[in-house]
């Protein structure tokens, strides 16, 4: 089902979350270390160690994947006008989609909606027939009269809007901080301030240390729903605290696994059927494609990514996607690091 309203397929303007951030800096091993450098995340693991992710001038992301893979899914949205003006550069999608999916969550979208009340109404209503894991929406918090996501969230969940006790604690509470410091000139509630603590019935609301606007957690069927600030540093503190935990304990407990594959070839349509064709046979494993570099110099990096319960069974899937990879196109198998090189002896 496509969102209801917006251009392009989407709620304002929608960008793949892949496109978004897959340039953005950090990659994981160049090939897979069995048992070599395990890292829990909460409830789960990530194999191999961290490494940059180069992001290559002109780089042109494109993925390839199995419907298998990433069961656990989250659908962003960001409330902004300003974005979609152009007049400011979203960070908070970049830096939550960067985080979750190393936690094994998948971004199915990531969605800017306008700060009109009928269209983050049914962006959300739509994100909800989706049936996510997680809908994670930033902005529309404030005490401004357009700042509405919380009643949006009540009309799109079917549930009344009501004033929450912790909530209008946590709104007193940051305006005795903010007052303290000089910041404001009184810490009185006024029906504005006020009308932040009015959250859909039934949410769990989380203290804003740095703003003024507490966060809000719901549960609509089989979807939790987090209402967070826009501002950067009030949004990253809330999903580092108070998101992150809760996405690691209902996250997946698998293990993912990544190879790393260079093509040193300058048109990607030469490749494409081969990969097409690998997909087909490899259905466990998902194929993300980029290229890097300039002109005579240009790289094609294939990324092969899997997740099982089992790392040996992981393991070998990846083997045998890699092997069938290298023989279609042609590069020759690297040698693997022994246990005595990898300890530096």
């Amino acid at each position: 089902m496509r969102p209801p309203v917006g251009g392009g397929g989407g709620v304002g303007s929608v960008m793949s979350a892949r496109a978004f951030f897959e340039g953005s800096g950090r990659a994981k091993s160049p090939f897979f270390r069995p048992f070599a450098g395990i890292q829990q995340r909460g409830r789960r693991c990530s194999i191999g160690p961290a490494a940059a992710r180069g992001a290559g001038s002109g780089a042109s992301p494109a993925t390839y994947r199995s419907p298998d893979l990433f069961e656990k899914s989250v659908i962003i949205l960001v409330v902004s006008r300003e974005i979609l003006e152009g007049s400011v550069v979203d960070r908070n999608a970049a830096f939550i989609a960067n985080r979750i999916d190393d936690i094994g969550y998948r971004v199915r979208t990531i969605q800017v909606v306008d700060r009109v009340e009928s269209e983050v109404t049914a962006a959300i209503k739509w994100a909800l027939e989706q049936k996510p894991a997680f809908v994670l929406l930033t902005g529309g918090m404030g005490p401004n009269w357009d700042d509405s996501s919380r009643s949006c969230l009540a009309k799109a969940a079917g549930v009344p809007l009501e004033e929450n006790a912790k909530a209008l604690e946590h709104v007193q509470t940051s305006y005795r901080r903010l007052f303290a410091k000089g910041v404001i000139d009184d810490d009185e509630i006024n029906a504005t301030r006020r009308a932040m603590a009015s959250v859909p019935k039934g949410a769990i609301c989380h203290e804003n240390t740095v703003g003024t606007a507490p966060a809000v957690q719901l549960r609509v069927g089989s979807t939790i729903v987090f209402l967070l600030p826009g501002v950067p540093a009030e949004m990253q503190r809330f999903f580092t605290v108070n998101v992150m935990p809760v996405m690691s304990a209902e996250g997946p407990d698998t293990v993912r696994g990544e190879r790393q594959v260079d093509y040193h070839g300058h048109d990607e349509s030469v490749i494409s059927q081969a990969l097409g064709e690998l997909t087909k046979k490899h259905a466990l494993v998902s194929i993300r494609t980029r290229v890097q570099g300039i002109e005579g110099a240009r790289t094609i990096r294939l990324m092969l990514v899997s997740e099982n319960a089992d790392a040996v069974q992981l393991n070998d899937v990846l083997d045998r996607a890699e092997q069938d990879l290298r023989a279609r196109l042609g590069i020759e198998l690297p040698s693997r690091p022994t246990d005595a090189s990898m300890l530096g002896d």
